[in-house]
């Protein structure tokens, strides 16, 4: 649509198709599973290798083989379609292995993550009621004890010393003895019993995965996808004009409990044929990552990112065609840091930021190195829709109006599990019967179809002046702080406060060179009252060298704002 033409409404005009091929836009999506979509894009590409894990090379066509016992063994037990199997394991061929066998039979995949707490799991269990487990030895303790509170038929537990061949330091070298339950078998006797399986499980609208929301501003919710959604997701990845193809080499660091992982992270570089070099999460640096195994494609968080360039190693990146940052919100004065290191030391393009939340597979909007600006999270993906509404109103806004950043898209999660009002609270149908997923998120789009982050609409204080009670947003105090000569970054939280119900405190993060400067607090202080209205002056200032991140590597404003009221 030409410039004359635009409407002005980004639903209506969708100005980021101008970036695609018409077979992006038009081509219908596969309509088929999981297992389905991965087998059949790999028929043709059964001795290249998939997965590569610690000295261990596995090839598709051994891949498959596995996949067809696990899925046996698990149809020995007693799994069935719609069956919810609790997978509890750090990232290794078996957890990818285990998913897809489970896909195979129609069973769903509850991806937890090991070091919740024992009252956690519980609840992702009974939500589920999930009674079989897939563990990793280092959490079968937990499961000992919930094997005594709740109805569990089956552990089935890993050696991580087993899964890795190679000598590198890994988190348990040793093999921990299983726990004296019947409850509890082996992974090498689970599979040594088992037998092929080789029926295909064929209903795409079938739910096939639960994972769990990160709780950066909230408590964690469990986020149902069915085959459709991640086969969507995963088409429209591999339709976005990156260079892609079976000779790439794609890092697997993210951990495959969160969305990002098992379906970004895991199954597009699966789909595409390439080569899945797998590394226990969060172990190694992205520096280390691309000296020892020279990736084509790395997907990280922005803080990894930002440390990365920090670091400031002398590496050649030449091989490295996609930096992906996805997750959180990357700081222009950060993204260029990052940039600058990136193209110094030979990359192909800068860092490709990227948008996305549990509830649609993990994938919204992408820069692509056809279609890149600086500042933004990127294009829409070619089969999804992405506008901004009035957060009142629920109007829609025009290009550079910013609102709530609201998504139509085939991958829209089935819902939150066993939490209807949850699920209504974000999947919402509009006064024209529209439905939209609202993602809480603060944003705007321009009219070259990018879409921008400002922050996030719970992200406030409720704070009474002049006896009037007032929304006062933690953006715009981090806003103005950012703009002072000596800081680097900030988080703003509030704390309850006699006079004003709620007050700001801010923690910083200075610029290196004034660290061991003194007043620097003194001059903050003055700062803000020049710059601010009365409500929005932090009342405390703390100094830090990092701020906490959640399990996903998002900042924890939760634990922030937990500090701060003890005065951390």
């Amino acid at each position: 649509m030409s410039r004359e033409n635009l409407t002005g409404y980004p639903s209506i005009d969708k100005p980021w198709l101008k970036y695609y091929s018409e077979e992006a836009i038009n081509a219908p999506l596969p309509k088929c599973t999981f297992y389905e979509y991965v087998f059949n894009r790999n028929k043709d590409n059964m001795d290249n290798i998939a997965i590569n894990y610690y000295g261990r090379d596995i090839s598709y066509r051994k891949l498959f083989e596995d996949i067809s016992y696990i899925a046996g063994g698990f149809k020995k037990i007693g799994i069935k379609e719609n069956d919810v199997v609790t997978i509890c394991m750090i990232n290794s061929p078996e957890a990818i292995e285990t998913i897809f066998a489970l896909n195979k039979l129609g069973a769903v995949a509850n991806m937890i993550y090991g070091v919740s707490s024992v009252e956690e799991i519980e609840k992702f269990l009974v939500d589920t009621n999930s009674t079989i487990v897939v563990c990793l030895d280092i959490f079968q303790e937990k499961f000992v004890e919930l094997s005594q509170r709740i109805k569990i038929n089956k552990v089935i537990v890993a050696n991580q010393a087993q899964l890795i061949s190679e000598d590198e330091v890994c988190l348990n070298e040793k093999e921990i003895p299983l726990p004296e339950d019947n409850h509890f078998i082996s992974w090498n006797e689970f599979i040594s019993n088992a037998m092929p399986y080789d029926e295909i499980h064929q209903n795409p609208d079938t739910a096939a995965i639960i994972t769990y929301t990160g709780g950066s501003t909230g408590g964690s919710k469990g986020v149902v996808l069915s085959n459709r959604n991640i086969v969507s997701l995963v088409w429209q990845h591999c339709n976005m004009n990156i260079p892609m193809d079976r000779k790439g080499k794609w890092m697997l660091v993210l951990p495959m409990f969160i969305v990002y992982g098992v379906v970004c992270a895991m199954a597009v570089p699966l789909s595409i044929g390439m080569k899945l070099i797998i590394r226990i999460p969060m172990t190694d640096s992205i520096a280390y990552i691309c000296k020892k195994f020279k990736p084509n494609y790395v997907m990280y968080g922005p803080a990894y990112w930002e440390a990365f360039a920090e670091n400031n190693e002398d590496i050649d990146l030449s091989d490295l065609v996609y930096p992906f940052s996805g997750g959180d919100f990357i700081r222009p004065s950060v993204e260029e840091k990052i940039n600058n290191y990136l193209l110094i030391h030979n990359s192909r393009c800068g860092i490709m930021n990227g948008y996305g939340m549990s509830e649609v597979c993990g994938g919204i909007s992408m820069n692509i190195p056809t279609a890149s600006e600086f500042g933004s999270v990127g294009i829409p993906l070619p089969k999804t829709v992405v506008t901004i509404f009035d957060t009142e109103t629920e109007k829609e806004l025009k290009y550079g109006e910013i609102g709530e950043i609201c998504v139509q898209s085939p991958d829209s999660m089935l819902g939150y599990i066993n939490n209807p009002d949850e699920t209504k609270s974000i999947i919402r149908r509009h006064i024209d019967g529209q439905i939209w997923v609202h993602s809480g998120d603060l944003g705007y789009i321009n009219e070259s179809g990018f879409l921008y982050i400002i922050g996030r609409i719970k992200r406030f204080m409720l704070c009474i002046s002049e006896g009037v009670q007032k929304k006062v947003f933690s953006l715009d105090i981090e806003k103005i702080l950012l703009e002072h000569k000596k800081v680097a970054n900030c988080a703003v939280v509030p704390i309850p406060d006699d006079k004003i119900n709620e007050a700001p405190v801010a923690y910083i993060i200075l610029k290196e060179k004034y660290k061991d400067e003194d007043n620097i607090e003194a001059e903050l202080f003055n700062y803000c009252n020049k710059k601010l209205p009365h409500v929005y002056r932090p009342i405390r200032y703390i100094f830090v060298e990092k701020f906490p991140l959640t399990k996903v590597g998002k900042v924890d404003y939760i634990r922030l704002e937990k500090l701060a009221s003890k005065g951390e």
